[in-house]
């Protein structure tokens, strides 16, 4: 690795929100995966916790090598293989479970306090939260909504509530100037015109 690459590739992963994780249940969809990762990566977090019982462990390596993807190849992902170990070490740990989810004893996201350590779980598409995880949450939280559905899709969920972790939590981290959007945006911008050029030939 060059040495230029060596310096950028320390600073990013110390340019991070510690002590915060997410934790993904059963999501059956890799492109909901990929999705996530990309937030989670953009808001600066560094560890997704998988959780998979009933539906296909995503192949997070093809995954990968999709330019959409790309945030799998930044983000560490820890395979939960025994859930009452992972609980039990997090917990010893200080982590606080946090279930998003819409019940009684749920808490607004807007009015609630992130705690310094936490793990923040997240259900699968159709089935929800696993008893299971929702039996080891300590608390609970949910996204109000005023529109006709009840729910989000499990990715612009992840991206609501990382939002707010970020917006708590992320103020020391060093944001990405500007221009690096500009430059992202010009280059994807003539990529495409250049696509398009070979088209109309």
């Amino acid at each position: 690795m060059k040495e230029r690459r060596k310096i950028k590739t320390l600073a990013y992963f110390k340019n991070k929100i510690p002590d915060t994780e997410l934790l993904i249940d059963n999501v059956w969809d890799p492109h909901n995966v990929s999705a996530v990762a990309r937030t989670a990566d953009g808001l600066g977090l560094s560890q997704i916790d998988l959780y998979y019982t009933y539906n296909e462990f995503p192949d997070l390596q093809r995954m990968g090598k999709k330019t959409s993807a790309s945030a799998n190849l930044w983000m560490r992902f820890e395979r939960i293989e025994d859930l009452s170990d992972f609980v039990t070490l997090k917990k010893s740990q200080d982590f606080v479970f946090l279930g998003a989810d819409v019940r009684n004893s749920a808490k607004q996201l807007p009015q609630f306090q992130f705690p310094k350590k936490c793990v923040i779980l997240l259900g699968a598409e159709s089935q929800g939260m696993s008893p299971e995880l929702q039996s080891v949450c300590d608390e609970f939280i949910y996204i109000p909504m005023v529109g006709m559905v009840t729910s989000y899709n499990v990715s612009v969920a992840a991206a609501i509530i990382l939002y707010e972790v970020f917006r708590q939590k992320g103020q020391s981290l060093l944001l990405k100037p500007a221009e690096d959007f500009q430059n992202h945006y010009h280059r994807s911008f003539s990529s495409l015109s250049h696509v398009s050029e070979k088209k109309d030939m």
